[in-house]
């Protein structure tokens, strides 16, 4: 359990990386180790472009919590933990180890899939929202081969309606290939392989994905060679990131006092939750849980199957002591950065809430 409770580290000597981009609306850096060299995300949270206004301070306490209990849950999340940095407009952030390394991998987010199987897609457009549905991903990743990536988006899914995650867009999700380890596994056949013409098959792989390799170093991102990656590298589905518009997070401390002295206000707070997935013939979103059980009545075996996975790993004294411990790594100095006592009530008590819910889905 204590390997759960957020670290803290001191990131304001480390470098910035100025020639990589973020997307996103969140106050976000790349900073680099002194000693390793590896890259990891400072991230705070959100802020309003036109007047620089922190939306919702607490954001990256969503982005912790989520993370730490998918982890505890038995989910592949990408582990966030406490940033600072002093010279900094938000000090306290989360910080993340990158999951890629630009020499060995590459991270391909889910709208490239999107768009290259429907090239007139164009997500920023309301009149295009609507496509973004359950439907539309899995015949995208059916179209580039990637039908084993199907159910990690049901399990993702279902990570969402625990936490109660409403922003899962197409740069919130994405497909890792792994250049660096695929040559190595080509190189091993090369070498314990006598046949001519398997050794020049696995050369010419080989020079095929240090083709790849080096036009996703000079960030190349055209959609051409997306079947490429599939069927010359290794592929997996990413760990769980960017999960921070959740648990409340936009609640004022007078609707959170509210809140816990009023069960059906919060019962209200919990099934008005949505979905960004949608699902296809619905004119509006899904909320959480509807979209799971539609999704159940599809696929019943594989979401009875990743439910029955969550309830086995569910402590609810665990979870508690994780959410009221969120914030002890905190140095005394920066204790007015965490989180007030009723905001982890209301969490702990969303998350129990919640998890009952998609319990019953199964009952």
């Amino acid at each position: 359990m204590n390997n759960l409770i957020p670290t803290f580290t001191d990131v304001s000597d480390w470098g910035l990386n100025v020639y990589q981009s973020t997307g996103g609306t969140r106050n976000k850096q790349i900073v680099i180790h002194p000693e390793s060299n590896m890259e990891y995300f400072f991230k705070g949270s959100k802020v309003l472009k036109d007047t620089n206004e922190i939306r919702y301070p607490t954001e990256i306490w969503s982005e912790i919590i989520s993370s730490k209990i998918g982890q505890l849950l038995g989910f592949n999340m990408l582990d966030y933990n406490i940033g600072y940095r002093k010279d900094n407009i938000q000090q306290i952030g989360c910080i993340s180890a990158s999951m890629i390394t630009h020499d060995a991998n590459k991270l391909t987010e889910g709208i490239a899939y999107l768009t290259g199987y429907r090239p007139s897609y164009r997500p920023n457009l309301k009149l295009h929202q609507e496509q973004y549905s359950f439907q539309f991903i899995c015949n995208a990743l059916d179209f580039y081969n990637l039908e084993k990536i199907k159910d990690k988006i049901i399990e993702l899914i279902i990570f969402d309606s625990i936490v109660g995650n409403s922003d899962r867009h197409q740069e919130n999700w994405g497909v890792i290939t792994f250049f660096a380890e695929t040559i190595e596994e080509y190189n091993r056949k090369l070498k314990n392989d006598n046949g001519f013409w398997k050794k020049l098959y696995n050369m010419a792989n080989i020079g095929v994905i240090n083709v790849m390799l080096k036009s996703h170093k000079k960030n190349n991102e055209a959609n051409s060679y997306l079947p490429l990656y599939n069927q010359y590298g290794k592929q997996e589905f990413s760990p769980i990131y960017d999960s921070g518009c959740c648990l409340g997070r936009e609640l004022e401390n007078d609707k959170i006092e509210k809140m816990l002295k009023d069960t059906q206000m919060l019962e209200a707070y919990i099934i008005k939750g949505e979905s960004e997935i949608r699902w296809d013939g619905k004119n509006k979103k899904q909320k959480h849980f509807e979209l799971v059980e539609l999704i159940k009545d599809k696929n019943k075996s594989k979401v009875e199957e990743l439910i029955n996975k969550v309830n086995s790993n569910i402590n609810k004294e665990s979870i508690s002591s994780l959410i009221y411990n969120i914030d002890e790594n905190l140095p005394l100095d920066l204790k007015k950065y965490g989180l007030e006592e009723n905001r982890k009530k209301l969490i702990y008590k969303i998350v129990d809430l919640r998890l009952e819910k998609l319990g019953l889905l199964i009952s």
